[in-house]
């Protein structure tokens, strides 16, 4: 009998004690960003974005186009 179940990445490690999940800390994130030179036309995709910390953050300083997906239904809603 399979009892997979289908559970956000997170929330798993969230689970196991797990609090920040961007590696390399917000030094690398910072680091990322200023590689990326996003401008006002930039689009974005972001990829597992949860709650979008990360995707709001880049908007706010860069004015672009953020599109966040995330499997989990509630981090997304949180996010809007």
């Amino acid at each position: 009998m399979n009892n997979d179940k289908k559970e956000a990445g997170h929330k798993f490690l969230a689970r196991l004690g797990k609090t920040r999940l961007r590696p390399g800390g917000k030094a690398a994130t910072e680091w990322l960003l200023q590689q990326a030179a996003f401008t006002p036309q930039s689009q974005v995709l972001e990829i597992a974005c949860n709650m979008g910390t990360t995707s709001i953050e880049i908007a706010k300083r860069f004015g672009c186009h953020i599109t966040g997906i995330d499997m989990d239904k509630q981090a997304l809603t949180q996010a809007k």
